[in-house]
C-alpha cells in the first residue's frame, strides 16, 4: 500500500508532462491562425485520462497543464504590458479545457457504471461513447472558446471565419476524444505497451503508404485501409487507434508542410478535410474493432459453452458406464460386467496356455440374517463382503455381484492349488468379521465356496460358472463354511497341456 501511495505523485507528474506534451506536439504539427487552433486536440484524450485516473487530482493537473500549454501563445507584442491579461486570458483557457475533461470524465464513468465491461465489448454502444464523452464535451467547451477569443480578438469576426473555426475546433477536441478514449481500457489494465508490441509491424507499414501519397503519387491514400482493416480485424480496438494516430499525426505534419495533394487547396480547407477524413475513418474503423472483438468473445464463450458441455456429456456417459457396468449397493462389476471380463480373460488363457480359475460365494443363511436383522443389516453384510473379497484378491484378478447373495471371483493365471489358498483368505477374513445390527448386536457371518479351474473341454465362460456353483453347492451339503473344488485332482489346463 505504501508503495502505491509513493507512485501516485509520480503517475501524476507523468500525466502532466504527457499532457503537455500533447498539447505541444498537436500545435506544432500544424495549426490555424489567427487563433492558433490545432487540428487534433490529443491534450483533449490526455485529460480524460487524468480526471478518470485521478479524480480531483486529475482536474488540478489538466487545469495546470492547460495553463503550461495555451498561455505562452497569447503573448503579443510586449508582453511586459499585458502580462495580467495574459494571465487571465490562459486562466480562462485552462478552466475551459478542464470543464471539458471534466464533463468527458464524468460521462464515461456513467457509462462504465451502467454498461459495465459490455461497454468495450458491444458495437452498438460505441455510438454513446462518441456522442456522450467524445461530441458532447467539445460541444459544450466550444462555444466558451470562441466567444472568447472573439472577445480578446484573436480571430476575426466575420460570421464565415467564426463558423469555419467554430466547426475546426469542434473537430479537432472530438477528433483529440475520440482517438484516445477507446485506448483508456487498456491503460487502466496495463496491457497498452503489450497491444503496441504485438502490433508494431503492422503499425510500422502505415507509413510507406503515407509517404507514398505525399511525395509520390497524390490520393493514394486509400491503400492504407486494407491494411487498417487487417489491423482492426487481427488486433482490434487499441491497435486500431494507435494506427488512426500515426495516420492523422503524419498527414497532418506533411500538409502544413506544404506536401501531398491537400497541400495545393487553401490551408485552413485542407486541414478541415483531413479532420473530416480522420473523423469518418475513426468510427469505421472502431465499430469493425469493436464488431471483432464481440465475434471473438462470442467465439470464446461458445468455445467455453461447448467444452463444458462436452464435459458434462462425458460426466453423464462416464456416470452411465458405472451404472450400467456396476452393482449399485456393492460397488463391484455387476454380472454382466464380470462376465464380459471372464470371456476375454478365458480367450487369453486360452492363447498364451495360460492357467485361470473361477470362484463363487454364497453368503450362508442370508435369508435368516434379513429375517432376523432386518434388510439394511442385510445389505451392510454384503457390502462388507464384498470389501472383503476386494482386499483378498489381486489386480489383475475380478470380484462381481453375482446375484442377491451370491458373489464371483475371476482369478486368471491361477490353479487350483492357488485359488484355493485365496478362498481360504477369503472364507476366514469373512467368518472374522463382526458385524452389528442396526439396535447394536454383532453377529457374524459365513460363506460357502466353490472353485474351479480351465479344462482343456471348456468352450464357454459357462462350463466354468456351472462347475463353481455346483462346488459351491457342494460346500454347502457338506455343513456350510467351508471349500470345495470341482476337481479332486490339479486338473488345471496347463497341466494338462504338458501331460498330453
Amino acid at each position: 500500500m505504501k508503495k502505491e501511495n509513493n507512485s501516485h505523485p509520480i503517475q501524476a507528474g507523468l500525466f502532466l508532462v504527457l499532457y503537455v506534451l500533447a498539447g505541444e506536439l498537436s500545435i506544432q504539427l500544424g495549426t490555424i491562425n489567427p487563433g492558433n487552433m490545432a487540428i487534433v486536440w490529443l491534450a483533449a484524450g490526455i485529460g480524460l485520462f487524468s480526471v478518470l485516473r485521478f479524480q480531483k487530482l486529475g482536474i488540478a493537473l489538466v487545469f495546470i497543464g492547460s495553463f503550461i500549454i495555451n498561455t505562452p501563445h497569447l503573448f503579443q507584442g510586449d508582453w511586459r504590458a499585458q502580462i495580467g491579461l495574459i494571465a487571465l486570458s490562459g486562466l480562462l483557457f485552462a478552466s475551459i479545457d478542464t470543464l471539458q475533461s471534466s464533463f468527458a470524465a464524468q460521462s464515461y464513468l456513467r457509462l462504465e457504471k451502467e454498461y459495465s465491461t459490455k461497454l468495450w465489448t458491444q458495437p452498438s454502444l460505441l455510438p454513446k461513447v462518441w456522442l456522450h464523452v467524445c461530441f458532447i464535451p467539445a460541444l459544450i467547451s466550444m462555444p466558451l472558446f470562441i466567444i472568447f477569443m472573439l472577445a480578446r480578438g484573436l480571430i476575426p469576426s466575420d460570421i464565415n471565419s467564426i463558423i469555419l473555426r467554430a466547426t475546426i475546433l469542434l473537430l479537432a477536441d472530438t477528433s483529440g476524444l475520440l482517438l484516445l478514449t477507446p485506448l483508456y481500457p487498456y491503460l487502466k489494465a496495463g496491457t497498452l505497451f503489450a497491444e503496441f508490441r504485438r502490433s508494431f509491424w503492422y503499425l510500422l507499414a502505415i507509413i510507406p503508404p503515407i509517404l507514398l501519397n505525399f511525395f509520390v503519387l497524390d490520393r493514394v491514400l486509400a491503400l492504407i485501409l486494407p491494411l487498417m482493416i487487417v489491423i482492426a480485424v487481427q488486433f482490434r480496438m487499441a491497435a486500431t487507434n494507435l494506427g488512426l494516430l500515426i495516420i492523422t499525426q503524419l498527414c497532418i505534419f506533411f500538409t502544413v508542410q506544404g506536401y501531398g495533394d491537400w497541400a495545393k487547396q487553401n490551408l485552413v480547407v485542407s486541414l478541415l478535410q483531413i479532420q473530416i477524413f480522420v473523423f469518418s475513418v475513426s468510427l469505421a474503423l472502431q465499430y469493425l474493432a469493436q464488431a471483432q472483438t464481440q465475434i471473438m468473445l462470442h467465439r470464446e464463450q461458445l468455445e467455453t459453452e461447448v467444452q463444458s458441455r462436452t464435459e458434462s456429456l462425458a460426466a453423464l456417459n462416464a456416470e452411465l458406464t458405472t451404472l450400467a457396468t456396476t452393482d449399485e449397493l456393492t460397488r463391484l462389476p455387476n454380472r454382466r460386467e464380470w462376465q464380459v471380463k471372464a470371456s476375454q480373460a478365458i480367450l487369453q488363457a486360452r492363447r498364451y496356455q495360460q492357467a485361470l480359475s473361477v470362484m463363487m460365494i454364497d453368503v450362508d443363511h442370508f435369508k435368516h440374517i434379513n429375517d432376523r436383522y432386518g434388510h439394511l443389516t442385510g445389505d451392510s453384510v454384503l457390502k462388507t463382503i464384498a470389501q472383503i473379497c476386494q482386499q483378498n484378491i489381486r489386480g489383475p484378478d475380478s470380484a462381481a455381484r453375482w446375484g442377491g447373495e451370491e458373489f464371483v471371483i475371476l482369478l486368471p493365471e491361477t490353479d487350483q492349488t492357488q485359488a484355493l489358498i485365496v478362498a481360504e483368505k477369503v472364507r476366514l477374513a469373512v467368518a472374522q468379521y463382526v458385524h452389528s445390527s442396526l439396535e447394536h448386536e454383532t453377529f457374524h457371518v459365513t460363506v460357502s465356496l466353490g472353485i474351479t479351474s480351465l479344462l482343456p473341454g471348456d468352450t464357454t465362460l459357462d462350463n466354468l460358472i456351472s462347475r463353481a456353483d455346483q462346488a459351491m453347492y457342494q460346500a454347502k451339503a457338506a455343513g456350510r463354511n467351508c471349500i470345495k473344488s470341482s476337481e479332486t485332482l490339479s486338473t488345471n489346463y496347463l497341466q494338462r497341456n504338458k501331460t498330453s
